[in-house]
């Protein structure tokens, strides 16, 4: 907790700059308020000369007013559903954003090149009266997991949006 400090069995929070909340830290319920002295007797009695209590801020002071909402929503989540890390942008994640964007492009680009693979094989098999061969038929498995690991990327990226980062 902010602005508290251990004495003994008490859990002593400086309020402003005269008066103290003082708590039973041990499971049973009691507090009172105190000043300066009475802080000192307690360090006394439980030999802590040193003042480590700060001015605990109140919760208005620790936020603005008006923050900026940041977190998912349904419109960033159906932002990353038409563009790969489009909702992290819009939420100010730039480079969670990217690394979507990039990694979505980049299964785009291996699902490509193992299509080519895959057609290649396929062509050069028909035309020789063969059976797929062994290249044709890693592109095939390559492409399969390829395209589950692009539906991985989609999914997380939406979710990710929808979510906020959280």
């Amino acid at each position: 907790m902010f602005g508290v400090e251990r004495i003994g069995q008490y859990d002593v929070r400086k309020m402003d700059d005269k008066r103290y909340a003082v708590a039973l830290n041990n499971g049973n319920i009691g507090a009172f308020i105190t000043d300066k002295a009475g802080v000192e007797e307690l360090r006394k009695k439980y030999n802590r000369e040193t003042d480590t209590v700060e001015l605990s801020r109140k919760k208005s002071e620790e936020t603005p007013e008006k923050e900026a909402k940041k977190g998912g929503n349904w419109g960033k989540a159906i932002a990353s559903t038409f563009l790969t890390g489009l909702g992290q942008l819009c939420d100010g994640r730039v480079k969670d954003g990217l690394v979507d964007m990039g990694t979505d492009a980049a299964l785009g680009l291996t699902a490509f090149g193992l299509k080519l693979g895959y057609a290649n094989a396929f062509d050069k098999a028909v035309q020789n009266g063969t059976k797929l061969g062994l290249g044709g038929k890693a592109a095939a498995i390559g492409l399969a997991l390829t395209a589950g690991a692009f539906l991985v990327n989609k999914i997380h990226t939406i979710v990710d949006a929808y979510k906020g980062g959280k």
